[in-house]
Order: C-alpha cells, then sequence, then structure tokens
C-alpha cells in the first residue's frame, strides 16, 4: 500500500563513494523532479532538475564551515542521486569475475531438446562490454547444454548437441546490440534444430518476456546440419556462472553486471511455457523465491534483491543556506541538475571537429596556424617551440586569421600571390617510438604555378658516416602532382632521393586535403608511406636509417601567381609519434566527419569533451550526420539528436547523457497500459485537438548543402486546400545536418508525417501514486522513461471508441507529505507505427485509395468496395494466409474474413462492429486499414 510521505532515500558523493543523507531530506517539503521534454512542443529537453530540502540545524550543509563534518567534502556539483525504495525487486548483480546470479536447481523442466526460445529481461550497466547473461552450462560430466553472452556487444549463443565442450557450437548476432547504460530491454534467442535442411538462429529485442511483436536484431543465422540443444541435469543460471564463464574460445568472461528481471524458457518456438520466472515474486533482501512455474529460485554469490529505484542522478550547484525567523532553524534548498546544465554553461563555440580530434589524440606537436591577425609566428598547441616565418625577397608576409581551409574550420593563414617564404621551427624532442608521422592540411591550391611544401630534418650528426635525412613533400599545381623526396646531408657530400611522384592526386581545388608522411625509424633501412585525403598512395624504403625529428617546416612558392587568381591557405601542421591515429580518421576530421552516424557523433564528441554518452538503437537505422561546425558542445549534441528523431537527455540512474534513435520508438509495445475506467487518470485530463502542431508544407535544407527538399500533403483533411477540403497552408523551413541532398527530402516527408497527424492529442497524463489503485502499478509506472509508450484504454465514449497511444516526451513528478504524483508530457504515437515485413499486425500496406461502391446499413456483412488506388485489395481465394485483417469505415472497424474479385471491383465479408461502433455508411466513403502503417525513416 502506498505512503505519504514516500519512502524517499537520497545520497551525496564524496570520500570516492555514495553517502546516505536520508535522513536529512525534509519530506514534509515537497521533493520535485523534472526530466525530459516540459510540453508537445519542446524541441530539446531541458536539464534535469531537482528540489528538495536538506535540514541543515547542524551547519553540516555548509561547505565553507571548517566545523561542519563535510568540509571540503562538499562542494559546487557534489554528485547526488534519490529515488524509492518500493515495489518489486530486481536482482542487481556486480560482475566482474565475482560470482552472482539467480539460479534453479535441475529440474525436467529445463530440458528442451527440441527447437528452444530463451527470453531474459535486464539491464546491463554496459550493453557493449563482453559478459555471461543467461546459462545451463555445467563443465563436469558432459552436462553442457547452452550458454547466452555478450561479445563485444554483439550477442553470442553457445550450445552442445552432446554436452560435451569439444561438440560446442557458437553463432553471433549479425548486428551489434545497441543500447545505453543502464537499459532495460528483453533479448530473445531461438534455435529451430532442423528446418530441413539445417538449422536456423534468431536473435531478437523486445521489452518483455511476454511480448508479442519483436524486433528482429540482424539476419537470422543458419547453419548444418540439423543440430540439437543436449537436456543434462545441470542447474540453470540467470547472470554469471558458479562453475563456467569462459568465452566460446575458452577465454575467461565476466559474469553480468547490471540488473536481472525476468527469465522465460519455451519448448519450441513461441512454444509451452516452461520456466516462467520474474523477480516480481521475489521480496527485497530475500534469499529465495518461487516462480510462477512454481520452480525456486535462489540469489548466488553476491547478487543482491533490492528495490532502490533511481529517480534522479545530478550535480549540486550551489548550498545556499536559510533560516527561519527565529534563527534556530537552519536549511539548505538545494537544486541538483542533470549534467547538461554545465555542458550548456558560457557561449564560447567548441573548437572545430579537426581541432577537437587532434587534441584527444595528443600529438608530439601541432602547429594550428590559426594564431589570428596580430601574430607573426605559428604557436604550438601543445606548448612545443613556435615556428617563425622567413621569407623571400621583396615578399610580404602571410595574412593570420584570414585563410580558410574550410567553412567549418578556425580561420588559419592565407598565403599572398607572389610571394614565397617558410615557418619552420624546432620540433619537440621526444621520444616517437619506432616510427613518426607528419601531416599538413591546406586547401586553395588552384592557380598555375603555385605549390606548397612541407619538410621534416631528422637528428642525425651532420657527419658523412651519419649524414642529416631531409624529407620533403611537395603539392605542386603545375605537375599537377605531390612528390616526396628525400636528402642525404653530410659533411663533404650529398644527395638527393626522388622516391615517389603521385601524379593527378585530386588536391587542386578549395576543398580541404590532408597529406601524411610515415617514416620507420626502427632499423637500418627507412619505409616510408604517404597518404592522401586518408589513402595510402604509395610506399617504398630508403636505403638508409632515419632519426627523430629536429626541425619541421612548411614553405610556399606563389612567385608566379598573379593576384586574383587563388591563393591556398594551410595549417595543422602535425607531428606524430607511432601511436598517431590512423590518416583515414585525420582526414574524416578534417572534412568534419560528414557521413558519421548520429550515434556515434554524440558518444565521440562527449568523449572528446570529458563526459560519458551512450546510445540506443541499431546502427544501421542511424542517420549519417553532416559536416560538423563550429558550435557549442550541447548544440552539436542535440543536433544529432534532431537529425536521428531522437531523444536526448540526462541518464536517470547516472550522471551521463543518454540518447534514443528513432530505430526505439516505432512499433513500441506499451510500456503502461492506463484503463480510464478504473480511475487511473487524475485530473487535469483535457485533451486537444487544434492545429498547435500542424505542419503540411514543410521544406528541409542540407546545412552547407544545396537546394532545399519540400514535401507537401496536398489532399486530405489536413492537406494545404482551404476548408472543407483541407485545413489551408501551414509551412514551415527547416536546416539539418545531414550527410546527402537526399536525406533532406527524407527529413521533410517525416516532419510533414508527424505534422498532419489527424486526431486528438493527450498532452498531460497524471497519475497519483497514492492512489491505491494506481500503485498497484508501481513496478511498471516508474519503468516508464521519455520516449516510452503508453496505451490509453476504455476511454470516455465522446473520446472515441479506440485505444490511444502517447509516446512520453518528459515528465514532472512531487513527492511530498500531501501528494505523491507524476505527470507525463506526451505526443502521439500513432504516427511511429511503422511498417515491419511478416508481422501479423503491422506488415501489411494500405491501398493508394478505396471507397464503398454501395450504401451499408448497420448489419449488411456483404460489402462491396471499388479501389482507386494503383493496388487492389489481396482475395482470399490466393492468398488465404492473408485474411483475416482489419479495416475502418467511418468511425467502424470491420474484420475481413474473405475477399472476392480480383480487379479493382471487390466484395469483402466482414464482421461488423469489432470496436464496438456500428453505423450506416454512405457510397463513397473512404475505407482504410483500421491501423495504417508507415515506412519509418
Amino acid at each position: 500500500m502506498p505512503q505519504l510521505p514516500p519512502p524517499l532515500w537520497a545520497e551525496l558523493h564524496y570520500d570516492g563513494v555514495w553517502n546516505s543523507i536520508t535522513d536529512d531530506v525534509r519530506q514534509m517539503s515537497p521533493v520535485v523532479i523534472t526530466r525530459g521534454l516540459s510540453s508537445e512542443s519542446a524541441s530539446v529537453a531541458e536539464p534535469t532538475s531537482c528540489e528538495c530540502v536538506l535540514d541543515s540545524r547542524d551547519h553540516r550543509y555548509a561547505p565553507r564551515n571548517p566545523a561542519s563534518p563535510l568540509y571540503r567534502k562538499i562542494g559546487r556539483n557534489t554528485p547526488m542521486r534519490l529515488g524509492y525504495q518500493v515495489g518489486s525487486p530486481w536482482a542487481e548483480m556486480d560482475g566482474g569475475l565475482t560470482y552472482n546470479s539467480l539460479f534453479v536447481n535441475d529440474n525436467p523442466a529445463l530440458d528442451i531438446t527440441g527447437d528452444f526460445d530463451l527470453r531474459i529481461d535486464l539491464a546491463l550497466e554496459d550493453w557493449a562490454e563482453s559478459q555471461m547473461l543467461a546459462l545451463r552450462y555445467v563443465p563436469t560430466s558432459a552436462n553442457e547444454s547452452w550458454a547466452l553472452e555478450i561479445l563485444d556487444g554483439v550477442l553470442t549463443f553457445m550450445w552442445s548437441p552432446t554436452g560435451v565442450f569439444a561438440t560446442r557450437i557458437t553463432r553471433t548476432a549479425t548486428e551489434t546490440l545497441k543500447g545505453y547504460r543502464g537499459q532495460r530491454m528483453t533479448v530473445r534467442v531461438t534455435l529451430d534444430i532442423n528446418t530441413g535442411s539445417g538449422y536456423e538462429l534468431r536473435f531478437y529485442t523486445g521489452r518483455t518476456v511476454n511480448d508479442t511483436e519483436w524486433n528482429l536484431l540482424g539476419d537470422p543465422v543458419t547453419g548444418t546440419p540439423a543440430t540439437g540443444v543436449y537436456a543434462g541435469s545441470g542447474y540453470m543460471e540467470f547472470g554469471g556462472g558458479f562453475a563456467f564463464n569462459a568465452t566460446p574460445a575458452g577465454g575467461v568472461l565476466n559474469r553480468m553486471r547490471g540488473k536481472a528481471y525476468a527469465l522465460q524458457l519455451r519448448d519450441g518456438i513461441d512454444g509451452t511455457i516452461k520456466v516462467n520466472m520474474s523477480t516480481r515474486s521475489a521480496t527485497a533482501g530475500g534469499t529465495s523465491f518461487v516462480d510462477s512455474t512454481g520452480l525456486t529460485w535462489s540469489r548466488g554469490g553476491d547478487a543482491v534483491l533490492t528495490n532502490k529505484h533511481i529517480r534522479m542522478a545530478g550535480e549540486v550547484p550551489a548550498w545556499p543556506p536559510t533560516r527561519d525567523l527565529s534563527g534556530n532553524d537552519t536549511f539548505v534548498s538545494i537544486t541538483p541538475t542533470g549534467v547538461t546544465m554545465r555542458m550548456d554553461s558560457g557561449n564560447k563555440p567548441i573548437d572545430s571537429a579537426l581541432l577537437r580530434y587532434i587534441k584527444a589524440q595528443q600529438p608530439i606537436d601541432c602547429w594550428p596556424f590559426t594564431d589570428g591577425a596580430d601574430t607573426i609566428q605559428a604557436q604550438s598547441m601543445t606548448g612545443g617551440s613556435p615556428l617563425r616565418v622567413s621569407l623571400g625577397f621583396g615578399s610580404t608576409q602571410p595574412s593570420w586569421g584570414a585563410g580558410a581551409l574550410a567553412e567549418w574550420i578556425e580561420p588559419t593563414i592565407s598565403l599572398a600571390a607572389g610571394t614565397d617564404g617558410v615557418i619552420a621551427g624546432a620540433a619537440t624532442l621526444s621520444d616517437p617510438g619506432t616510427e613518426w608521422s607528419v601531416d599538413l592540411c591546406f586547401s586553395g591550391v588552384t592557380a598555375s604555378g603555385a605549390s606548397i611544401d612541407y619538410a621534416i630534418t631528422d637528428r642525425s650528426d651532420g657527419t658523412d658516416a651519419d649524414p642529416i635525412g631531409l624529407w620533403t613533400v611537395t603539392v605542386d599545381k603545375a605537375a599537377n602532382a605531390i612528390t616526396l623526396s628525400r636528402a642525404s646531408i653530410g659533411e663533404t657530400a650529398s644527395s638527393v632521393s626522388s622516391l615517389t611522384t603521385i601524379s593527378s592526386p585530386g588536391v587542386f581545388d578549395n576543398s580541404p586535403h590532408h597529406v601524411r608522411l610515415t617514416v620507420d625509424i626502427s632499423g637500418a633501412t627507412s619505409p616510408w608511406e604517404i597518404y592522401v585525403d586518408g589513402v595510402s598512395k604509395d610506399f617504398g624504403t630508403h636505403l638508409a636509417p632515419s632519426r627523430s625529428p629536429r626541425r619541421i617546416r612548411t614553405g610556399w612558392f606563389l612567385n608566379s601567381v598573379s593576384e586574383g587568381t587563388g591563393t591556398p591557405s594551410f595549417g595543422y601542421l602535425t607531428y606524430w609519434g607511432s601511436t598517431a591515429p590512423a590518416a583515414s580518421e585525420t582526414y574524416s576530421a578534417l572534412a568534419g566527419f560528414t557521413g558519421e552516424l548520429a550515434g556515434a557523433r554524440i558518444e565521440r564528441l562527449t568523449a572528446e569533451a570529458g563526459y560519458v554518452a551512450s546510445v540506443a538503437g541499431e546502427e544501421a537505422q542511424q542517420e549519417p550526420m553532416g559536416i560538423q561546425g563550429r558550435k557549442k558542445l550541447l548544440e552539436l549534441l542535440q543536433e544529432a539528436n534532431r537529425t536521428n528523431f531522437g531523444y536526448l537527455l540526462e541518464a536517470r540512474d547516472r550522471n551521463e547523457l543518454i540518447h534514443r534513435g528513432h530505430s526505439t520508438l516505432w512499433n513500441q509495445p506499451p510500456a503502461l497500459t492506463l484503463d480510464f475506467s478504473a480511475g487511473l487518470i487524475s485530473a487535469p485530463f483535457r485533451p486537444v485537438d487544434d492545429d498547435k502542431l500542424t505542419e503540411n508544407d514543410v521544406s528541409v535544407k542540407r546545412e552547407y548543402g544545396a537546394v532545399p527538399a519540400r514535401q507537401v500533403l496536398e489532399e486530405g483533411e489536413l492537406s494545404v486546400q482551404d476548408f472543407p477540403a483541407g485545413v489551408g497552408r501551414y509551412d514551415n523551413e527547416y536546416t539539418y545536418s545531414l550527410h546527402t541532398d537526399g536525406q533532406a527530402g527524407q527529413v521533410a516527408y517525416m516532419r510533414l508525417h508527424l505534422g498532419t497527424y489527424n486526431g486528438v492529442r493527450y498532452t498531460r497524463i497524471t497519475l497519483n501514486l497514492a492512489n491505491p489503485r494506481v500503485y498497484a502499478m508501481i513496478d511498471d509506472i516508474l519503468s516508464v522513461d521519455c520516449g516510452d509508450k503508453i496505451r490509453l484504454t476504455d476511454l470516455p465514449e465522446d473520446h472515441g471508441p479506440d485505444d490511444v497511444d502517447v509516446l512520453v516526451q518528459g515528465y514532472t513528478e512531487e513527492a511530498g507529505p500531501d501528494a505523491w504524483k507524476i505527470t507525463f508530457n506526451c505526443v502521439p504515437a500513432q504516427p511511429w507505427t511503422a511498417l515491419v515485413l511478416g508481422s501479423s499486425t503491422t506488415g501489411r500496406l494500405d491501398t493508394g485509395g478505396c471507397e464503398l461502391a454501395e450504401d451499408l446499413t448497420e448489419v449488411e456483412t456483404a460489402v462491396d468496395v471499388t479501389t482507386t488506388g494503383d493496388r487492389r485489395w489481396v482475395d482470399s481465394a490466393t492468398y488465404p494466409a492473408e485474411f483475416p485483417f482489419d479495416i475502418r469505415v467511418g468511425g467502424e472497424v470491420m474484420r475481413v474474413t474473405a475477399c472476392t474479385g480480383t480487379t479493382a471491383s471487390q466484395t469483402f465479408t466482414v464482421t461488423r462492429s469489432i470496436n464496438g461502433v456500428s453505423l450506416t455508411h454512405s457510397t463513397g466513403a473512404d475505407v482504410r486499414l483500421a491501423t495504417p502503417v508507415y515506412l519509418s525513416l
């Protein structure tokens, strides 16, 4: 039963551990948590925030009070987390090599010798971490059956037909499992042991073990010959192996690190449930429990059964002391916030993708040439020696801060026509390891007669026995080539070797380009390789030893170039050791990481800035990004989130960022189902049916791209036509970061699709958790997060006969002495119903148009229809397996059990009033699938 105030707990992180402050939280003052998007029209999530009051009569929460036991332990941005200890437990497991699991001893219910179907509901601390998930694998007495593992983010199933490790079969999913850190999901593996030609294995993801629709993870995996799973007499474990924690290759594997909720094992694919374990049958703090199939489960090792929910994790930015009028009561009203609050502070745009990347890779030296208009030399960003300018006779200084490698990169230097010169200096004395590399970025070498170069002098003695090596890379427009030479300079003798000429390298334009020279210095000869725009163009071996760089210079020769014909810019002269990043990655950074997947960009940007982010959503369904510009960090993160039509917000249980990509939003099963007639929904409950979110004429332009793409709804109730044929024009134009111009059309259509949803919107749903009927659903309610679906059933008659699905954008929850409630901010979920081939519910496309060919009474079951679109309906004689299906005519749903006719004119046999509505209908009435589906991004 619920209680007021609810059982709240809170902790501060200091001295390297989490410390309870539960007793100091004043629950006579409401604790309010706000997370996600604040309204249906909000485009970005605000930082998660919390309001609470701490008792500080002993002045302990005063960071500047030397007498406080917390002096110099707390202060600005001290980590804090809080939540409730309510509802059913789960099994918490610490992973690593420490044993922890839920286990059930041998029982005939565990013996699956035919087709195999395993489903486990869990939340992992890191879905990319290799770890054991579940197994019935005892490596003694030929008792080895099966094991489900994650290896480098890939679901892996191993089984033995004979019970011994030597005959094991191992298969992996063809798609990496993508989940944000701490995300809860259900993973499923099915094994058809005999398809007639061998076996077939499938991996899936879902929300619960009882889902009827699953997301196939990658492609089915097949093999030969037919197989089987050895039954044995071993125990079964969820979380880790007591006696077995090995990879298929025999290496040591960590045990599961995260939360275990449920396990279901079926005899046959979608077959009889043999094991149906849920920790909802357990008691927090307990050691064993009985599942719904009568099996007794026990916790093993360090696993614990707990119901300690984390509702907010953030940082406390300030500790303002407050006193009452008497001065006897002192308390601190704090507002811990999510990490994006700090990310968004200030107004400084971040460095370019290239500069950020180079900094993160820690070169030995880098001179970006971004010093600005008043400089006279190039400063090293790593603290090395500056490079100084030497000009040819009559030449003028280059224009610092006026050059442009590209629009998205910091201004560098622009070289003047009719001049020549060099910029040179000492390389940092540092051990580069077995090889060194030097990069130069440039653009604008377009004028006839223009050339630039860079050269590296090594640390040889300069004697005839140990001559200095001089490596020179020249980019020459007149020759339409890049050349590499190596000079040997001794006391009395010198020589020059031409090592390669790369003809037509494709760099003589105004785009940014990158050249790298790599030299091996580990032996008596000097293997070398030269890269252009990330691609190896040539390699070879110079028959003399080389040393690490002593001096580095770059130069230009524009004496024959006339004013107005274009002059080059260069910059980011970088000296790497043997740990240099790949040339292809460095060029990708120069190009602004164009084509990078949205989730990968979010993870990279946060890592470069010292934060942590993780992403949910298959990589194959993430949107490729355009060029990364010079914007604030949070703006770039939101840009990637926007392109991927997802949610970017702080994790609920840790001070990190998470991103839910659009692929996680389509076709979700509901996380929570609310029966309105049962009194589960509290006031205010005011659905709206207005034009607030309407967009029926949408243009989208690719940033740094060409002409905008445009999508217009020309016909229909929400079309651009004037009333009553439509609603008039609602036009908007947007700019997106996109990899190709073709994506702009897809994004415009997606916005048009969301902006022309023709239905009532349920923007606020409030639940009173102090209501016993609502509290009975506390486990499901507290599992709901931003991006999840809620289903509303049995709504009042004036709302229409159908169930309504909404997506949660954000929420506010209040816990205090007088109220415990949560209000979800929602948008319609019906537009997020995608076509899934082979699905029994979302695997059917609608016609391009269909209408009644006759008037219908309320009871007629033979319905004549005429298809006006390109494709008719399937007929039951040719496609009997495709029946039945539901159609909607007016407000009535009918079930089509048969269809005759193979032309545009057909006759349906229907069952009427499937949704409880029975109406008369006129000739020409629109006929549609009851549940329309859409093609996802």
